[in-house]
C-alpha cells in the first residue's frame, strides 16, 4: 500500500512538472515575439532616419551643383566677351563643357538617389549598394578631374599664346623707343650744329617731308601705345579669368574632397548598419533555433502529459477498487467495534474495573490539583518577578542617590579637613597666647593682692557671659574668627606690661572661649564625620544584602526552571501511564 501511494504521488506530480516546462515555454516564446517586435521597430526607424536625413543632404547637394552651372555660364560668358586668345579660349569652353556634363551627371544620379529614397522601393540592400556605387563613381569623377587639372597645368599652349603676345608688345615698345632716341639724337645734333648758309643739301619741301614723317611716326606711336594698353587690358582681363578659373578649381576640389569625407562617413554608417543587420540576423537565427528546440521541447512534454493522463486515469480506477475494499473493511471495523462495546460493558460490570476507574478519578483529582500548584507557582514566580524588577529599579535609585551623596560627602570632607587644619593652625596660636598670658598673670598676681584679683575675676566673667554671647554669633560666622583671632592677638602684643591688669585678664578670658568653642566645633566636626562613616557602612551593608537578595531570586528562578522542567517529566511520564491504562483496557 505504502509503495502504491508514493508511486501515485510521482504519477501526480509529474503532469505538474509538465505544466511548469510548457508555461516557461511559453513565456520564452513571448519575450521572442517582443524582442522581434522591438529589432523590427528599430529597423524601421533606421530606415525613416535614411529618408527624413540623407534625402534632404541630396537635394543640398543638387542646388550646390545648380550654383555651380551657373557660375560656370558666367565665367563663359566672361570669357567671350574678354578678347583674349584662341587657346585660352578654347581651353576655357572646354572646361566649361567638361563641368557641365559631370554635373549632369551628377544631378541624374542625385535624382535617382532621390526618387528611389522618396518611393522606398527595394529593400536596404539595394539601396545600400546604390550609395555603394554613388560612391565609386564620385571617386572616379574626382580622379578624372583631378588628371584634367593637372594635364591643364602641364598644357603650354595657352602660356605660349600669352608670352607671345607680351613679347610683341615688347618689341612694339623696344621700336618706339628706339625711334625716340634716334629723334633726340638728331634734334640734339641740329642744335649743337652752327648754321652754315652755303649748305643748301636741305630745302623746304625737304623739311616738309621730314616733319610728315615725324608726325607719321607720332601717330604710329600713339596707336602703338594704344594697341599696349589693349594688350596690357587683355592681359589684366586674361589673368583674372585665370585667377578666377584656379579658385573655382580650388573649390571644386574642396567640395570633392568634402564630398569623400561624406561618403567615407556614409560608408561607415552603411558598414555599422550591415553589422548591425548581421547581428540581428544572428540574433533572430538563434531565436529560430531556440523556437524550434523549445517546440520540439513542448512535443515531448505533450506527450508525456498524454501518458501521465493515462496512468492518472488507471490510478483511479484503482483508486476506486480500492475505495470499495475499504469500504468492505470499514463495514467489519464496525462489526469489531459494536464486539469490542459489548466487550467492555462486561468488562466495566468486574470490580477490578471498578477499583481502576477509582484510582484514576484520585490520580486526575491529583492532576488538578497539580495543575493548581503549578498555577500558584507561577503566580508566585510573576510576582517575584516584579517584586525583583521593582526592587533592582529602587536598589539602583538608592545607589545613584548614595553615590551622589558619598561624593557630597567627600567634597565636604575635603573642605572640613582644610577647615580642621586651619582651626588647629588657630589653635596652636591660640595656646601660644595662652601661655604667653598665663606668665602675664602669674606676674601681675606676684604684683598684686588677691581682693584686686577677684573683682578683676567677677568683671572678667560679666564679660565671659558678653563674649558667650557673641561667639554664638561667631558660630554662625566662622571665618570672622580668624579675623578676632589676629585682632586679639595684635592687641595682647600693643597691651603694656605697666598697663590695666583688667585689660589682661578680659583678654584671656575671650581667648579662652574662643578656643573652647573651637575645640567644640572640632569634636562636632568628628562627631559628624563619624555619623557619615557609620551611615555609609549600613549603605554598603544594605548593597551587599541587595546583591544577596538579587543572587537568591536568581537561583529560585533557576531552581523554579529546574521545576517547570520536572513538571514536563511528570506530565511526560503521566500520559505514558495513560496510554498503558488505554493498551490494558484494549486487552481486557
Amino acid at each position: 500500500m505504502a509503495a502504491t501511494s508514493a508511486n501515485q504521488d510521482y504519477d501526480m506530480m509529474q503532469p505538474g512538472i509538465s505544466r511548469m516546462s510548457t508555461g516557461g515555454l511559453a513565456r520564452e516564446y513571448e519575450q521572442l515575439k517582443v524582442e522581434y517586435d522591438t529589432i523590427m521597430e528599430k529597423l524601421n526607424q533606421t530606415m525613416n532616419s535614411i529618408k527624413t536625413f540623407w534625402s534632404p543632404e541630396l537635394k543640398r547637394e543638387r542646388q550646390m551643383r545648380r550654383d555651380e552651372a551657373n557660375r560656370i555660364a558666367h565665367l563663359e560668358r566672361m570669357v567671350q566677351s574678354g578678347a583674349g586668345s584662341g587657346n585660352d579660349y578654347g581651353m576655357g569652353s572646354n572646361e566649361a563643357l567638361q563641368l557641365r556634363m559631370e554635373l549632369r551627371e551628377r544631378d541624374e544620379r542625385i535624382r535617382q538617389l532621390t526618387t528611389a529614397l522618396e518611393t522606398g522601393s527595394g529593400g536596404m540592400d539595394g539601396r545600400v549598394r546604390e550609395l555603394e556605387d554613388t560612391i565609386m563613381r564620385l571617386q572616379d569623377l574626382l580622379t578624372t578631374k583631378e588628371t584634367q587639372a593637372i594635364m591643364a597645368s602641364q598644357d603650354p599652349s595657352g602660356r605660349q599664346a600669352i608670352e607671345n603676345a607680351l613679347r610683341r608688345i615688347d618689341e612694339k615698345q623696344a621700336r618706339i623707343v628706339e625711334l625716340e632716341e634716334e629723334l633726340m639724337r638728331q634734334r640734339i645734333g641740329r642744335s649743337n650744329q652752327p648754321r652754315d648758309f652755303t649748305d643748301k643739301n636741305l630745302s623746304g619741301h625737304e623739311m616738309s617731308t621730314l616733319r610728315m614723317k615725324m608726325d607719321r611716326s607720332e601717330v604710329e606711336l600713339e596707336e602703338r601705345k594704344r594697341e599696349l594698353l589693349g594688350c596690357q587690358k587683355r592681359m589684366q582681363t586674361a589673368e583674372e579669368a585665370a585667377n578666377e578659373m584656379r579658385g573655382h578649381v580650388g573649390l571644386l576640389k574642396d567640395q570633392l574632397t568634402n564630398r569623400e569625407q561624406h561618403n567615407t562617413l556614409l560608408q561607415g554608417d552603411v558598414d555599422a548598419l550591415r553589422s548591425k543587420l548581421d547581428s540581428k540576423n544572428k540574433q533572430l537565427e538563434a531565436k529560430d533555433e531556440r523556437i524550434t528546440v523549445l517546440e520540439r521541447e513542448l512535443s515531448g512534454a505533450r506527450g508525456d502529459v498524454a501518458d501521465k493522463t493515462e496512468l492518472i486515469r488507471q490510478t483511479e480506477m484503482k483508486s476506486s477498487q480500492l475505495i470499495g475494499r475499504i469500504d468492505a473493511l470499514e463495514t467489519t471495523v464496525r462489526e469489531k467495534e459494536q464486539e469490542l462495546d459489548r466487550a467492555k460493558i462486561r468488562l466495566l460490570s468486574h470490580p477490578d474495573v471498578v477499583k481502576e476507574r477509582e484510582m484514576t478519578e484520585r490520580i486526575e483529582q491529583g492532576e488538578r490539583e497539580r495543575i493548581r500548584l503549578q498555577e500558584h507557582v507561577d503566580q508566585v514566580r510573576r510576582a517575584a518577578e516584579k517584586e525583583q524588577l521593582e526592587q533592582q529599579k529602587s536598589y539602583q535609585n538608592e545607589m545613584v542617590q548614595l553615590k551622589s551623596n558619598i561624593e557630597n560627602l567627600q567634597k565636604e570632607l575635603s573642605d572640613r579637613d582644610i577647615l580642621l587644619e586651619s582651626q588647629n593652625e588657630k589653635i596652636g596660636d591660640m595656646n601660644r597666647d595662652l601661655g604667653a598670658a598665663k606668665k602675664r598673670l602669674e606676674e601681675a598676681m606676684v604684683d598684686k593682692g588677691t581682693d584686686e584679683l577677684r573683682k578683676d575675676v567677677e568683671g572678667a566673667r560679666s564679660e565671659v557671659e558678653k563674649l558667650l554671647k557673641m561667639v554664638k554669633a561667631l558660630e554662625k560666622e566662622n571665618l570672622t574668627l580668624t579675623a578676632q583671632c589676629k585682632a586679639s592677638e595684635k592687641t595682647v602684643i600693643t597691651v603694656p606690661k605697666t598697663g590695666g591688669q583688667t585689660n589682661l585678664h578680659k583678654r584671656v578670658e575671650e581667648l579662652e572661649e574662643a578656643l573652647r568653642e573651637s575645640v567644640s566645633i572640632t569634636a562636632e566636626r568628628e562627631v559628624h564625620l563619624s555619623q557619615q562613616k557609620h551611615h555609609l557602612q549600613q549603605v554598603s551593608s544594605q548593597l551587599n544584602e541587595a546583591r544577596k537578595e538579587i543572587t537568591d531570586l536568581r537561583r529560585t528562578k533557576q531552581n523554579l526552571s529546574e521545576s517547570g522542567d520536572r513538571d514536563q517529566i511528570i506530565r511526560a511520564i503521566e500520559t505514558e501511564r495513560r496510554q498503558h491504562l488505554e493498551q490494558l483496557f484494549q486487552l481486557k
